[in-house]
């Protein structure tokens, strides 16, 4: 019976107010609501995490007079930080700053919330609130725009929207472009592929991040988790000036290694420079022969 009643405390409304305010970046209101409703009901449901998020945020000198700039600086804090309590209370103020930023924003904006790369994209934002149509359109827009530039992650986040929508021939260019453009840009935590993530933890289990990363595209075409169509010259611009030396000495680091070889894969799968590149798999048997052996069992010569 004490359990019945307590799913109607009078904490429920401060809760309530606490969030609104929340939305609207008044902290100390939210906090001080939270604080009540904490003292009549302890064991009130994400209680804790949300006073977290509030603390964390006055840290940050956030609030409802904030401009995008001060919010996408707070941003970059919260992904620095090492000291926020825990994966919950990091998506909650990663939330309401998203939220936030769109809010004040103008209405159809594409592009970096504050004008700058190392600040949250708007098509990110709307990813990180589940609005998939509305990210895949406006980092779409961005990416055609910005044409002359790789923005792997950006491209990575397109292959989130896009497979949250079905999109699967999207989906793959997004990831495809990401992947072998540069797996250390990539947002692995974001990423929303199942078969992906799951591709990277078993890597991750026998290898070192950076070369489970550079691994990843190669083993997601292995696997058959990606295809790179015939005459696909997405990234015929920024593997044109590979160079094949073929000397016996590797003065690469594994993940240099793995990420050259995964740029050879997909030459030699496009059909950039013909049916078959044997300049690239050339390189491919110097870099790793045991990977380039499963690869001509994949190709079927």
């Amino acid at each position: 019976m004490t359990r019945q009643t307590e799913l109607f405390t009078p904490a429920i409304a401060h809760k309530e107010k606490a969030l609104h305010a929340l939305q609207r970046f008044v902290l100390p209101e939210a906090k001080s609501e939270l604080e009540i409703a904490q003292e009549i009901d302890p064991y009130l449901a994400d209680l804790t995490s949300l006073l977290q998020a509030t603390e964390f945020m006055l840290e940050m000198d956030l609030g409802g007079r904030s401009k995008p700039a001060g919010l996408a600086k707070a941003w970059q804090k919260l992904n620095e930080a090492r000291t926020v309590p825990s994966v919950a209370v990091f998506s909650l103020i990663e939330t309401l700053i998203c939220e936030r930023l769109l809010q004040l924003l103008p209405p159809g904006t594409s592009d970096f919330s504050d004008g700058k790369e190392n600040s949250p994209h708007t098509g990110y934002c709307c990813l990180v609130l589940n609005r998939f149509e509305e990210a895949h359109d406006k980092l779409l827009t961005y990416l055609t725009a910005h044409a002359e530039e790789l923005h792997p992650r950006l491209w990575g986040y397109f292959g989130d929207a896009s497979y949250k929508l079905r999109r699967h021939k999207d989906s793959n260019g997004g990831y495809l472009r990401a992947l072998f453009l540069d797996p250390r840009a990539v947002d692995m935590v974001q990423m929303q592929h199942p078969e992906l993530r799951h591709l990277l933890r078993e890597l991750c289990n026998s290898h070192p991040d950076q070369t489970a990363r550079a691994l990843l595209p190669i083993h997601g075409w292995l696997e058959k988790i990606l295809y790179i169509p015939k005459g696909n010259k997405w990234l015929a611009h920024a593997i044109g000036k590979q160079r094949f030396d073929h000397s016996d000495e590797l003065l690469l680091y594994p993940d240099q290694r793995y990420h050259q070889f995964a740029l050879c894969l997909y030459i030699d799968q496009a059909g950039l420079h013909g049916d078959i590149d044997f300049d690239a798999r050339t390189e491919m048997q110097r870099l790793d022969g045991e990977l380039f052996r499963q690869y001509l069992t994949q190709v079927g010569r």
